[in-house]
């Protein structure tokens, strides 16, 4: 029997932190977190200059990263972090329920990517921040800070470097796998595709990411993702709002990205066919061809490469409360058991059943359909602003089939006689069975045809 009242001890470990949420995020996810922040900054900034929401409300803004064998910077023109969200917002392991919302259709959700960030890239970084203000800087020194087992702040110092408004990461001392990813020309390729990708809607609003390296200075392109559109073929469309999230449910068949993207920083359509799962403009989920979406998903057919070049594209947006939306901490799944996601799901087989039916006429007259697809116009989807479309696809009439059922005649004569038919044919190098096949047409010819003339 416990005499005195005694108490079970829950205070997380720093270790915890530096080394457990950074272990099922990937690199290439980390950096795409310190700019999902610039992002959310150039939002917030783009309201506070009272501009309209449209397809080119962010221009101007920009975020850069570059990369050297000793360190790396993430650093943007958004406006800064204000000294009042460093002291009791940003550095904040996790989002406080009184952090601010100031951001329309905010990406930056659980409050840990600047810091897993950094944990996982390196052992020292610094945060400088401007805004029309004010400027400070942090430094981040991850060994003393773990030595200082109860002491989880960061000190703040009011010198900078830069007076331009914005904020510049800087993080050194990097792992040696960091430092070899950025020397590795493929790593960053991949890292350019999947940011296009990624953030297609949020730069064909006119946001601009650089990745500058020792080998290269790369503009990420704007993958402008189209859709088939004439007297033949029309996207379906689906908009409704669900619990304080507006849905809208695109697909059809998809048009090539651009011919000025280089070959490098491509997709192929192959690979950005299937379902697309975008929050608040930020791409989570790409090309999906499996039962998180509707591929396979309960009695519901699975991919096959005969859809190929199907697109669809589910956008969830909320515009105060982004944790309504079914992404998880890395921005690259989603929380299949969320009801506004699984009413999506009915909504998005309803359509891709309709393509399902056309791609199975399709093979009556294939040679026909793909001549119709290759002929046919295109729209962007960010086009598309009607609250409903009902999807056309072209009716395929199946060709006659002239095909005879065969069979095969087999017969033995002497290799003389085979010769001498040859050589009565013009060709000595016919084979026994061409010599029988060339007799019978010739039979065939005279006595079955000519006698019915």
């Amino acid at each position: 029997m416990i005499e005195t009242k005694s108490r079970a001890h829950g205070t997380p470990t720093k270790d915890f932190f530096v080394r457990m949420i950074t272990r099922d995020i990937t690199l290439a996810d980390c950096i795409m977190d310190l700019v999902d922040n610039a992002v959310d900054g150039a939002r917030r900034s783009a309201k506070l200059e009272g501009r309209k929401k449209n397809t080119d409300f962010l221009r101007g803004f920009s975020v850069t990263i570059r990369a050297t064998g000793s360190q790396i910077t993430v650093n943007d023109n958004c406006g800064g972090i204000s000294l009042d969200d460093a002291v009791n917002y940003a550095f904040h392991f996790g989002r406080r329920k009184d952090a601010p919302r100031d951001v329309d259709t905010s990406i930056g959700l659980y409050g840990i990517g600047m810091k897993r960030a950094i944990f996982k890239m390196g052992r020292q970084a610094k945060v400088e921040s401007v805004t029309k203000a004010e400027k400070y800087t942090v430094v981040v020194n991850v060994d003393e800070w773990e030595r200082k087992l109860e002491d989880w702040d960061f000190d703040i110092d009011d010198k900078v470097d830069s007076d331009s408004i914005g904020t510049r990461i800087t993080i050194s001392q990097l792992y040696e796998t960091v430092s070899a990813a950025f020397s590795d020309q493929t790593f960053v390729n991949n890292l350019i595709r999947t940011m296009a990708r990624d953030y297609a809607f949020i730069l064909k609003s006119g946001f601009e990411i650089k990745i500058h390296t020792e080998n290269s200075l790369i503009v990420v392109p704007r993958y402008d993702y189209k859709l088939k559109k004439n007297s033949d073929f029309m996207p379906g469309l689906v908009a409704y709002v669900d619990e304080n999230v507006n849905i809208r449910i695109i697909c059809g068949i998809a048009s090539d990205l651009p011919n000025e993207i280089p070959e490098e920083l491509r997709q192929e359509k192959a690979e950005y066919s299937g379902w697309y799962v975008i929050c608040n403009d930020r791409v989570v989920v790409a090309g999906d061809k499996t039962d998180l979406t509707v591929w396979g998903n309960g009695d519901f057919v699975g991919w096959h490469p005969q859809y190929n070049g199907f697109a669809g594209f589910l956008f969830m947006n909320s515009e105060d409360d982004a944790s309504r939306l079914p992404w998880k901490t890395t921005k690259r799944e989603v929380d299949t058991s969320e009801l506004r996601y699984q009413r999506a799901i009915i909504n998005m087989k309803n359509l891709t059943r309709q393509f399902i039916d056309y791609t199975n006429e399709r093979k009556g007259d294939p040679e026909s359909a793909k001549r119709k697809e290759a002929q046919a116009a295109s729209i962007s989807i960010v086009e598309l602003k009607s609250e409903s479309i009902t999807m056309r696809l072209p009716s395929v009439v199946a060709k006659p089939s002239f095909r005879e059922k065969m069979v095969q005649v087999s017969f033995s004569k002497p290799l003389a006689k085979i010769k001498k038919a040859a050589e009565a044919l013009g060709d000595f190098s016919l084979s026994a069975s061409a010599v029988g096949s060339k007799a019978f047409d010739y039979f065939y010819k005279i006595e079955v045809e000519d006698d019915q003339k």
